[in-house]
């Protein structure tokens, strides 16, 4: 099979590889889609910490059940979307349906060979828990947007969005699309979206009823006039660029919330907080990383049932021989979301 195989950071080769087998217990899949996430770039260029070289990356994948090794309600012939975690199921975060934050995690695409290939093996623990059966005929490409949605789920959950909040998001880039769309069906009052990209602004605009904000310094006068002095209710980072500190919560309002979603770029890992300010106004600082399997159950229904609209998200599609466009087309920012798809 074809497969994109990161030697080392920055070492990216199209390879012949064997197929893989189906293990026991297991399945193997075509795969149909597979997106790329902000993370795979990253990994590209810099490596992860979860990385054991080479490794096929790509963990937001979409596929055809080829075959399957248990007795279950998946068949041969399925289109099934991927959750990418390969959780213990038998430890207390798991028992609590937090599978996200189970000690013994492995992903798809980090620690194991991911979607990025022609073929996938899955282990038996993904089958269970990992598996989601799709219409047939559904578009591969659409749901597999779904990781990423299920990671804004988790991200707004950890920062309690509701009905009626005013929610200021950092970033339009594809996550803060996904939070924009989010915010909107779970009936936010108004939503703001920082961006310093003129075309991200004009996107968001055309398919949400998103606030766009350019980037400046005067960004709490602009806050300040859109919430009339009141500050915003949930502040959802979708970028690296934010420094969570005190100059961001003297954007909440009393009992506001806020979503470290984007993992903080290097010398923004720790930040000097005013507590008092926290105690006094009932404030919350809350982490989000991933998704549970139950959150990606959901994010996978929304797209299918269309009650989030995501397809716009997609603005490139390629083959797994084009791969170097694909990245390119996310990591240099001309698109939003590019996917390596076969027919």
């Amino acid at each position: 099979m074809k497969a994109a195989v990161l030697i080392s950071p920055g070492v990216l080769e199209l390879a012949d590889l064997p197929d893989p087998k189906c293990p026991e217990g297991g399945a193997l899949i075509k795969v149909k889609a597979c997106a790329v996430c902000g993370t795979d770039v990253k990994m590209l260029q810099y490596g992860h910490r979860d990385l054991a070289y080479p490794r096929v990356l790509g963990h937001e994948m979409v596929g055809e059940v080829a075959k399957i090794d248990r007795d279950c309600k998946i068949a041969e012939g399925d289109l099934v979307q991927v959750w990418p975690g390969i959780a213990c199921g038998r430890c207390r975060s798991c028992g609590r349906g937090e599978d996200n934050r189970c000690q013994e995690m492995k992903i798809l695409g980090f620690n194991r060979d991911g979607g990025f290939a022609e073929m996938l093996a899955l282990p038996p623990e993904c089958i269970l828990r990992g598996l989601n059966v799709l219409p047939k005929g559904f578009d591969p490409v659409l749901v597999s947007l779904a990781e990423p949605l299920a990671c804004c789920i988790n991200g707004q959950a950890q920062a309690k969005v509701r009905s009626g909040d005013v929610v200021l998001i950092f970033g339009a880039g594809p996550i803060g699309c996904f939070h924009a769309l989010l915010a909107e069906h779970l009936g936010a009052a108004k939503i703001i979206i920082v961006e310093k990209l003129a075309n991200r602004i004009q996107e968001i605009k055309r398919h949400t009823s998103a606030i766009g904000i350019e980037a400046s310094e005067s960004l709490p006068s602009i806050l300040a006039d859109e919430t009339g002095g009141a500050g915003v209710d949930v502040i959802l980072t979708a970028t690296p660029e934010v420094r969570v500190d005190d100059a961001l919560v003297k954007l909440l309002a009393p009992g506001g919330r806020i979503s470290v979603f984007s993992g903080p770029k290097t010398g923004n890992y720790e930040e000097l907080l005013d507590l008092r300010s926290l105690h006094y106004r009932e404030l919350t600082i809350a982490g989000a990383y991933g998704c549970s399997s139950r959150q990606n159950r959901r994010a996978v229904e929304l797209l299918i049932s269309g009650e989030i609209k995501a397809d716009w998200i997609a603005t490139k599609r390629t083959t797994l021989a084009n791969i170097q466009d694909a990245l390119s087309h996310s990591s240099q920012r001309r698109g939003l979301k590019s996917v390596i798809c076969r027919g």
